[in-house]
């Protein structure tokens, strides 16, 4: 049976007032920065607990939640770190750890920080979502996160059309040629990159993309998540569109257009 991709594309958590405890607030690398969408800043905590907990609380109310993602280059040490994620209908608890979509509390013991974290979760409305880092005992150094997201994903029931390669890479860089005729690369890296084309769009499946849309790209919001969860749920990718207006070139009319985006690394 086909599987066809999941797209995240809005994070919740940006609507959301965060607190901790356990640690002083880092004067430089705040807790805000772990819903910013970058990987330019992270949040920092104190080498003098071995729990330290981080609430977030919906000002508009409830949500209702069915993926999480935690993402990769974190730096949780100590005798036996784990990532708890709960949820509560009061920031003063009972908090129940979240279930994952097949099932299991969704804890993340002795995380790979070379992993993205990408878990479905049993979908939950709830008001407050509280991450527990537990078991960092004897931590060579305080604990850092980059980027954490909830939010509810898209769903997408088709395919692109024509061919399509998941892991088609591209080289960046300088290119470089001297007085003598030699070449070289300056700079030199590959990344992925997301090349997808739709043909014969029906209005349902063409409404999955204009909300992927509408919760991204066109706010400039040009940050998201895409993976096949079933086949491949270490491999999630994170990607943007450079900046650009409108690379998802659609008609109202055509149904039909093509999705461009890089990864981010």
């Amino acid at each position: 049976m086909a599987e066809y991709p999941h797209l995240l594309a809005k994070n919740f958590l940006e609507e959301a007032t965060v607190s901790g405890s356990g640690f002083a607030e880092h004067l430089i690398y705040k807790l805000e920065y772990m819903a910013d969408l970058s990987r330019l800043s992270k949040w920092e905590g104190s080498s003098a607990s071995a729990q330290q907990r981080i609430v977030w609380s919906f000002t508009a109310g409830p949500r209702t939640v069915d993926t999480f993602v935690f993402d990769r280059n974190f730096d949780l040490t100590g005798s036996a770190p784990a990532v708890t994620l709960q949820h509560a209908d009061s920031p003063a608890g009972p908090w129940a750890t979240a279930q994952k979509a097949g099932g299991g509390d969704l804890i993340l013991s002795s995380p790979d920080s070379s992993k993205i974290y990408w878990q479905p979760l049993a979908p939950v409305t709830k008001g407050h979502w509280l991450l527990l880092l537990s078991g960092l005992s004897g931590m060579l150094r305080p604990p850092s996160l980059f980027n954490v997201w909830l939010g509810e994903r898209i769903e997408l029931t088709f395919g692109p059309s024509g061919e399509f390669d998941p892991y088609e890479e591209e080289v960046v860089g300088e290119s470089v040629h001297g007085a003598s005729g030699g070449f070289q690369w300056t700079q030199r890296f590959r990344r992925r990159v997301l090349r997808a084309s739709f043909e014969n769009l029906t209005d349902s499946q063409f409404a999955l993309l204009a909300r992927w849309w509408s919760e991204a790209a066109r706010e400039g919001k040009n940050w998201w998540w895409l993976t096949f969860p079933a086949s491949e749920p270490g491999d999630a990718l994170y990607l943007n569109c450079e900046g650009l207006p409108r690379r998802f070139a659609f008609t109202s009319t055509v149904r039909r257009g093509t999705l461009e985006a890089r990864e981010v690394l």
